[in-house]
């Protein structure tokens, strides 16, 4: 029976109903206080930190009934007298957050740390966990090792390019005010559960919702007999989308243990839960394959066998897209070759952990508008897409983006809009879908698994002659993004090295496991690991200095970059800084070409480097507009479709108009994001944002300058996408009894055009080395025979933690790039990419161990030591 309680918030007295069951956390979100994130309900990530009694508790797996009596005090009760508190101001003065979904509970938990040396602090902080940062932002915070800035100055400056302007919404997330999507409540919201498949692979004979339809509290429930029978992908793709079409709203078969079945709208989450329970659903088992390889050579097995999907290259044998590429003559390539190196790599799937779930709230406005709230890198994608699905026009959908907390790519499906859509449309009801974490791990995306062999052929002074790269990537139960990532896996690392004879072939092959989808690096990663580790090889069989060969093999100014026919040219070389990258990095490691490792006892020490190349958005398709408009009182507004998933756009963009506009970035409103109030843009990915967007930005104020009207839109579309560059190198300690691999060191150069907000940019490279730190050590979905994934849990999939990061040193390489705005370019996704090859080869470097498969585990390293 539910009890009345009383308790104290942030000094303030409560009278609240808590049903048995109910976390602290959910409690106070009740009330009201929104700064207490929920990202795991199993007290492993600290988002949910709060004070008891002024003791700091995780409040997701605190009893809320406990609570009786007592005082609690949230992020937003810690300021005094309209004060930040000192901890507040420190995170905000050195901008320890990016999405700031995590800093509420970080800035509470080390609010009550005692002093502690940078070691003891990263122990101390393994309770709290963070995507974004690389935790060195957060680290300098708690311990006030930063330059402070003073905000007023800086936001007023009136050339602020350049500038490590601190990001707009910083505030807003010290203080828990940020209002991300699942911070409102509508008026008589409902509540969306599904029932998931546990079968890899079945036909849905028949369902039964008799006794869930009876529960109370339960409003609709729906199958695949209640909606339109749409094919369509769920990635977020400009049109015509170059993915399979063969996903829908509700199938009759299901494809991997974690499939939707059905949808039950309820009064309460845990009604709809308790109601998905009580389905009764009759299967046809059918075979299954979890193996690509298998998969597409005659197993039996064709997972999309039904006629309505379109754009599937071979469902026979179960390929969702397929590329072949050649430039020269392979062949004789290789019969010119003094050495030939042939290796196959195995990269692992693995998951965004973006700490906000996936989360959309919909509902209707008086006048028939649909309005989707939604945690999506691509509102307008996700606009298009609903208006086919439900035949509604555009204009009478408007989908918005809050605050979001994290992406990488995995928001950039339309994963939870659909349902969430078609409850709202079926009841005339708000709705709202929020994923628990163990769905974020069985049935969103995960980086695509893959199965890369690369022969090379190379004459005895180190020059690549010939090259043949295949890729079979596992693209999961769904073709989503399958093709477009598996081609970026072969054009990136192939075009990275000047050689005059190439190939590639590439598959992505449906299997009965989860889907694969877009994710930092979007196939690149997975490349680059492969290449970069077989360059070092070939190195060490020539006996030649492995940066000595890079240097000379890398692409140049004036070379052509594609693989195949010229039409497939869309990057170009615009500014290039590789060479002061390369001198940066070996330096800052003191690196001497030909030096042994060092051995003391069972430890061994190495270096290890790698380097990469990203595209800065995606030429001729991705387009940006924005408004950009003069205001009475002398200020600017404005517009923009694009899309800022923490890492500081909406900052950057506001920089680049108000240099054009000579005012300070305090003097431009932003409104972002938003289908009904900001012209189109396509979305926060792939590298585009600052590239294309700031284009726009730049054009419009440019233009606004030379009108006497007192708005402007801008269009615009990169004809080509220019190169971004990075050079890594580390230093690892590897003992050989145990396995244990220590990254000591970590320097990467970045060949960036022009750092528009120098602070935002090395903020995403700390990220983005720390995501690539966790691919190479740690991270790993695991499947069982049934590719059901066993390790769905924070605590059991481990992403690195503040104590797993080592020193590091982002070094940002200035060269104005002339295709980008002020010389920008892209820096979102390349910093992932160098990380794990680096290590890879400061392992081999070490230990004289090659390892070919990802994560480099204890257990591994061990094994092929000894082996």
């Amino acid at each position: 029976m539910p009890e009345e309680l009383q308790l104290q918030v942030n000094h303030q007295f409560y009278t609240a109903t808590c049903h048995p069951g109910t976390s602290l956390l959910s409690l106070l979100r009740q009330l009201g206080w929104f700064g207490v994130h929920r990202v795991c309900d199993a007290g492993d990530c600290g988002a949910c930190t709060v004070w008891v009694n002024d003791i700091p508790i995780h409040s997701c797996i605190y009893p809320g009934m406990r609570i009786a009596n007592k005082s609690v005090i949230t992020i937003e009760g810690i300021s005094q007298n309209g004060e930040l508190a000192s901890i507040q101001q420190s995170f905000l003065a050195a901008q320890g957050f990016q999405c700031g979904f995590c800093t509420p509970g970080m800035i509470m938990s080390a609010a009550k740390l005692p002093e502690l040396s940078e070691d003891e602090l990263r122990l101390a902080l393994k309770g709290n966990l963070c995507r974004c940062t690389g935790y060195q932002a957060i680290v300098d915070s708690i311990l006030g090792n930063y330059q402070p800035l003073c905000p007023s100055v800086v936001q007023n400056s009136f050339a602020p390019v350049g500038k490590s302007i601190p990001k707009q919404d910083g505030e807003a997330i010290v203080t828990g005010k940020a209002s991300y999507t699942a911070d409102i409540a509508p008026p008589g919201l409902l509540h969306l559960k599904v029932v998931r498949s546990p079968h890899p692979h079945a036909r849905i004979r028949k369902i039964d919702t008799t006794q869930a339809k009876a529960l109370p509290g339960v409003v609709a429930i729906f199958t695949h007999e209640d909606v339109p029978r749409i094919p369509y992908t769920t990635a977020g793709h400009a049109e015509p989308v170059p993915d399979p079409l063969d996903h829908y709203l509700l199938d009759y078969k299901v494809r991997f243990v974690g499939d939707r079945v059905a949808a039950v709208v309820a009064e309460s989450p845990s009604i709809a839960e308790q109601a998905c329970g009580l389905i009764r659903v009759d299967y046809e088992i059918l075979p299954h394959v979890i193996d690509p390889h298998q998969a597409m050579h005659d197993s039996g097995v064709i997972i999309h066998d039904e006629p309505e999907s379109l754009q599937i290259p071979d469902r026979n044998n179960n390929i969702a897209g397929q590329i072949f590429l050649e430039f020269g003559d392979v062949e004789q390539g290789f019969k010119a070759a003094d050495l030939i190196v042939e290796n196959t790599y195995h990269l692992p799937a693995v998951q965004h952990v973006h700490l906000e779930p996936h989360i959309t709230i919909s509902w209707l406005e008086a006048d028939g508008t649909l309005v989707v709230r939604s945690s999506t890198q691509v509102p307008f994608h996700c606009q298009r897409l609903l208006s086919q699905l439900f035949n509604l026009p555009q204009n009478k959908i408007r989908v918005y983006k809050a605050q979001i907390g994290g992406g990488f790519g995995n928001k950039q499906e339309i994963l939870s809009e659909d349902l969430c859509v078609l409850a709202t449309l079926k009841t005339g009801k708000p709705v709202e879908w929020e994923f628990t974490r163990n769905e974020e791990f069985i049935a969103t995306n995960s980086r695509h698994a893959m199965k890369i062999k690369i022969k090379s052929g190379v004459k005895a002074d180190g020059t690549l002659i010939a090259q043949d790269m295949e890729v079979i990537g596992n693209t999961g139960a769904y073709g989503n993004h399958g093709q477009t990532v598996v081609f970026l896996s072969g054009y990136i690392p192939l075009c990275l090295y000047r050689c005059p004879n190439k190939r590639f072939r590439g598959f992505a092959v449906y299997t009965n496991t989860m889907p694969a989808g877009a994710f930092r690096g979007y196939g690149a990663t997975q490349g680059t690991f492969a290449m970069e580790s077989q360059i070092d090889e070939i190195a060490k069989q020539l006996n030649i200095d492995s940066v000595e060969m890079r240097m000379k093999n890398l692409i140049r100014p004036g070379d052509m970059v594609n693989l195949g026919n010229s039409k497939d040219h869309f990057n170009l070389i615009g500014s290039y800084a590789v060479a002061e990258c390369w001198e940066k990095v070996t330096q800052s490691l003191g690196y001497i070409p030909n030096s042994p490792p060092q051995v003391a006892g069972s430890r061994r020490r190495g270096v290890g480097f790698a380097v990469s190349m990203q595209g800065s958005g995606l030429s001729k398709i991705h387009v940006a507009s924005v408004k950009l408009s003069r205001l009475a009182d002398g200020k600017y507004e404005l517009r923009t479709g694009s899309v800022d998933v923490g890492t500081g756009s909406d900052t950057t963009l506001r920089q680049i108009a108000a240099e054009v506009l000579g005012v300070g970035v305090a003097d431009i409103h932003i409104i972002s994001g938003d289908t009904q109030h900001t012209p189109f843009d396509a979305g926060s990915y792939a590298s585009a944002t600052v590239y294309i967007s700031g284009q726009a930005v730049k054009l419009a104020a440019e233009k606004l300058l030379t009108m006497r009207e007192s708005s402007v839109e801008i269009s615009y579309a990169a004809d080509e996408s220019t190169l971004t560059f990075a050079v890594q190198g580390v230093e690892v300690e590897v003992d050989t009894e145990t396995g244990k691999i220590q990254v000591l060191r970590c320097v990467q150069a970045i060949d960036l055009g022009k750092a528009i907000n120098p602070r935002i940019c090395h903020g995403q490279a700390t990220g983005g080395i720390a995501m690539g730190i966790g691919y190479a050590l740690t991270e790993e979905l695991i499947f069982d025979t049934q590719g059901r994934i066993v390790n769905p849990k924070l605590r059991d999939y481990r992403i690195p933690t503040a104590a797993d990061i080592p020193p590091i040193e982002v070094i940002l390489i200035e060269k104005t790039d002339p295709y980008g705005p002020f010389g920008a370019k892209g820096v979102g996704e390349i910093t992932t990419n160098c990380t794990a090859p680096a290590i890879a080869n400061a392992i081999a470097h070490a230990t004289g161990c090659r390892l070919r498969q990802l994560p480099m585990t204890p257990e591994r390293v061990f094994k092929e030591f000894n082996s």
